[in-house]
């Protein structure tokens, strides 16, 4: 499979793909921040990372089958005084690098997490743009964490993961 991986983080998303035992032919990973690349290029020295979303030509990537990401919560946060709650500030724009990356890369599946404290209609824009409605897992049924999460994708078949009671 190739993955294309949209504010990639410490490539948490390859370490999911690597536990599902999906098989990763190419990841490339869109990030700025320096220390998670930091992290990710020790534990996936695979994983080709090319800088900044803002300044991506994602046409390049018509062959591949995945694009997954989740665009900074920090404006949208309920834990943010001021929050945006339109999508016409820089969430919306860095969500807007992920749309046109859908758009330009073509990948047959899509995967796009955020928040669940969201407004609501930042929420239907997401689900507006990207033609499903978002799926909410709270973290506590596979983590020691509680934390709420919004997944818009057009995988198939997908289900609540089962509470692992950690």
């Amino acid at each position: 499979m190739k993955v294309l991986s949209l504010f990639d983080g410490i490539s948490c998303g390859m370490a999911a793909l690597e536990r599902a035992g999906i098989s990763i032919e190419r990841y490339v990973a869109y990030e700025i921040d320096k220390y998670a690349i930091q992290v990710s290029q020790k534990n996936y020295p695979q994983i080709e990372h090319c800088g900044d979303v803002c300044t991506a030509d994602f046409t390049q990537y018509k062959d591949f089958d995945l694009l997954i990401g989740g665009s900074p919560c920090t404006y949208w946060s309920i834990a943010k005084n001021n929050r945006e709650v339109m999508p016409n500030g820089i969430g919306g724009q860095l969500f807007m690098q992920y749309y046109r990356a859908l758009k330009e890369s073509g990948c047959k599946y899509f995967l796009y997490e955020n928040n669940y404290s969201i407004h609501k209609d930042i929420k239907a824009f997401i689900s507006e743009k990207l033609g499903v409605e978002p799926i909410m897992i709270n973290s506590a049924l596979v983590s020691a964490q509680q934390r709420k999460r919004c997944y818009w994708t057009n995988i198939p078949n997908l289900a609540q993961p089962q509470d692992k009671g950690i």
